[in-house]
């Protein structure tokens, strides 16, 4: 250990050394003398060397910000009695105590003594800057988040020159029955005004953090468990589910998989509503009814889900037994990833309609359209599109004679004076299938559409999230090995169900191939997910749920009517349709 190495205090002396052996490392890189030759701690000469190999600004015009959020919840709870408590006794000493999540961002501060409140102003430490080591170089809380231990960094120490004033002594919140890092604590002052105990302090505060979420945790545990021996004689599946746990009885494990508390989950907690009812909740294997109670105790909430037995099948289902000769036939390939969309659309052809798939942009038209004719007898059909080819007619027509299938996309693009080309097509008696916005179609459009097909609407995907697993593994079904075994983390599927997918089913076959071809049979971790979908991996902020309430309010006081709505809003149609399909509304 450097024989400076936990002695808080710097002479004059020591501090222009300090600072000439940082300016140094800085003007001429890494290779400027041997490791253990920069007279500083070893600690922030290695943490130095990261950040000139890094590429770390020296002084950065601004350190990364971003509004703290709900993600350091659970930390921030624990930490709270404890940072309250000690808030007193630091009342006028001029020091700071900081807390951050995992990845360095400030998410509490409190500097009661004026004069140490404006140097945290000045150095920009406050709630919500980026204090992590890429961000802002050798600090009290990004260097504790990488060495995984107790750090002191003082005064010229710090990368940033902005913080040579200051003294920071950190430890690691570290949640104890995983080892996982939740994030870090320091205690800031000035390096003249430092105490000789500030390490110990801040490690005895860190352990006091930690201490405190080993308690919470035991009584949150306690009463899932309480909650979960009331369902566990459940006749059929029955789980207890809160932000961090699912319990499932044994007849709710077939049930189970990676993706089902994130999926169940987030559910339950945009949707279920504050009482016990009786609702469908989505699982992994498909969408089942269940009795849901909420369970509410000193602000947290959890939920405890009976599943109620299934539906019987119709008079189309199989007999009970079949001969044991025979096999069972296949099960008839899914048209559509929701079942009621799937049993609309099967019901029509059984009934020899010709159909007209109906949705917003990205929502899977065509290529359900696509599986309408393949299950018709029409596997490969001509695809035209009016909105691109002024002649689709042309093709659409010479296709419908030689009794080929069409499908004609984008059907709210046919101007009116070619409807009546379109009903010539119609009248071929092919095989046919349209795809069309209902939203963006004239009144004309609509009246020849439903004289020649049955109107089936798909939902959005933001409308339909409770389908995304089952949709998520079709789609890699349909890949080549080794991609079709690339599985998801179950984070991953967290992040997947809270982004609001803009471009509906298009984006999210994208992304997943895309996933797939990285990860070729791998495990996809939250890591692994494209940045601006990681980003939006958390729960609704304040302003995101009003806006949705808003939203919500003004359909409702217009009866449903989206233009009525809009212009209550003060935003155009189609302004409210992205953001219904942001909010699941759509």
């Amino acid at each position: 250990m450097h024989r400076d190495e936990g002695r808080p205090t710097m002479s004059s002396a020591e501090m222009v050394r300090t600072r000439r052996s940082r300016e140094a490392l800085l003007d001429h890189g890494v290779l400027v003398a041997p490791p253990g030759r920069a007279g500083v701690p070893s600690v922030i000469e290695t943490s130095w060397r990261r950040c000139v190999g890094e590429g770390v600004p020296v002084d950065p015009a601004h350190i990364p910000y971003r509004e703290p959020d709900e993600a350091a919840d659970a930390l921030s709870r624990a930490a709270a009695p404890v940072l309250e408590r000690l808030r007193h006794s630091f009342a006028d000493v001029p020091v700071a105590m900081v807390l951050s999540d995992e990845t360095g961002r400030i998410v509490v501060r409190h500097a009661e003594e004026r004069r140490q409140r404006t140097a945290m102003d000045r150095a920009s430490a406050v709630e919500g800057s980026d204090f992590s080591e890429h961000a802002v170089g050798t600090n009290g809380l990004g260097t504790v988040l990488v060495e995984r231990r107790a750090v002191l960094v003082r005064g010229p120490e710090h990368y940033n020159p902005r913080l040579d004033d200051l003294t920071c002594a950190g430890t690691p919140i570290i949640e104890p029955w995983t080892g996982r890092m939740l994030g870090g604590f320091s205690l800031a002052c000035a390096v003249r005004d430092v105490h000789p105990l500030i390490t110990a302090m801040t490690s005895d505060i860190g352990r006091q953090i930690e201490q405190r979420l080993v308690d919470e945790a035991g009584e949150r545990r306690r009463r899932l468990v309480r909650s979960y021996l009331t369902v566990d004689g459940a006749a059929d599946g029955a789980f207890v589910v809160d932000e961090e746990t699912l319990l499932a009885n044994r007849r709710g494990l077939v049930h189970t998989g990676p993706d089902l508390h994130p999926l169940l989950w987030r559910f339950l907690l945009e949707r279920a509503p504050g009482r016990p009812c009786r609702m469908a909740v989505p699982l992994p294997d498909g969408v089942r009814d269940a009795l849901v109670e909420p369970i509410h105790d000193r602000g947290r909430v959890a939920f405890s889900v009976r599943l109620l037995p299934e539906r019987p099948a119709g008079p189309a289902a199989l007999p009970a037994a079949l001969p044991a000769a025979l096999p069972a036939p296949p099960s008839p390939v899914s048209l559509h990833h929701v079942p009621d969309v799937d049993r609309e659309l099967r019901a029509a052809l059984r009934h020899g309609e010709r159909i007209a798939v109906a949705g917003p942009a990205g929502s899977g038209k065509a290529h359900t359209a696509r599986g309408v004719l393949g299950v018709d007898g029409a596997g490969d059909p001509a695809v035209v599109d009016p909105a691109h080819d002024p002649a689709w007619w042309m093709g659409a027509q010479a296709a419908a004679v030689a009794g080929r299938g069409v499908v004609v996309r984008r059907v709210h693009a046919v101007a009116d004076d070619d409807l009546g080309l379109l009903t010539a097509i119609g009248e071929a008696g092919g095989p046919l299938a349209l795809t069309l916005d209902a939203d963006r179609a004239s009144d004309a459009v609509l009246g020849v559409v439903r004289r020649l097909a049955t109107v089936v609407r798909l939902p959005s995907l933001a409308g339909s999230r409770a389908h995304l697993p089952a949709l998520v593994r079709s789609m890699l079904a349909g890949l080549d090995e080794p991609e079709r075994s690339t599985r998801l983390a179950p984070a991953s599927w967290d992040v997947l169900a809270a982004w609001p997918w803009p471009g509906d089913v298009a984006e999210l076959r994208t992304t997943v191939v895309a996933l797939a071809r990285r990860a070729r049979g791998g495990v996809v971790e939250p890591d692994d997910l494209p940045a601006e979908i990681r980003a939006r991996g958390r729960t609704p902020g304040l302003l995101e749920r009003a806006e949705r309430d808003a939203v919500v309010g003004a359909l409702r006081d217009a009866g449903g009517n989206r233009s009525h709505a809009a212009r209550a809003l003060g935003i155009g149609r189609t302004t409210l349709y992205r953001k219904m399909r942001e909010f699941g509304l759509a």
